[in-house]
C-alpha cells in the first residue's frame, strides 16, 4: 500500500481522535483499548516494519496520557494492551 499524504492526515486524525478519548471523553478503558488496538492495525498496514517507531512515538504518548488523565477513573485504568 502506498502511503500517502492523505494518509499521513487520516492517520493522525486517527492519533488525535484517541488522544480526546483518553483525555476528554468518558469512554470505558475497554473502548479505549479497541480504539488503540485499530490505530495499531492501521499502523501495520500503513508502515510495515516500523513498528518500533510507532510503539517509541504513539504507544508511550497513549500510555502517558492515561497515566495522567485516567489513573483515577477505575481499577484498569493504565493498563496495557
Amino acid at each position: 500500500m502506498e502511503t500517502t499524504e492523505e494518509t499521513y492526515r487520516t492517520f493522525q486524525r486517527r492519533v488525535d481522535r484517541l488522544c480526546f478519548l483518553i483525555v476528554a471523553s468518558n469512554c470505558t478503558e475497554r473502548e479505549i483499548d479497541i480504539e488503540r488496538l485499530h490505530l495499531r492495525t492501521q499502523a501495520v498496514r500503513l508502515f510495515p516494519g516500523k513498528m518500533a517507531l510507532y510503539d517509541l512515538i504513539y504507544e508511550s504518548r497513549l500510555r502517558r496520557l492515561r497515566e495522567q488523565f485516567r489513573a483515577s477513573k477505575g481499577p484498569l485504568a493504565g493498563r496495557s494492551l
